[in-house]
């Protein structure tokens, strides 16, 4: 299983996903398939391609 944060940042400049909870404060977690992480990250990097906000490398 894979873990997912989901949280408030605070400086928008930020990435929109990343390997790992960031500074500011997880208010959500949520765990699924690991073999389903490739299909999330594909859907965070297009929502940050959308939003104009950078994706972590």
């Amino acid at each position: 299983m894979t873990r997912l944060y989901f949280g408030i940042a605070e400086d928008l400049g930020e990435p929109i996903h990343g390997s790992g909870p960031g500074a500011a404060p997880v208010f959500f977690r949520h765990e699924i398939p690991t073999a389903d992480e490739p299909l999330c990250r594909a859907f965070f990097a297009e929502l940050a391609h959308l939003a104009d906000r950078p994706i972590a490398s």
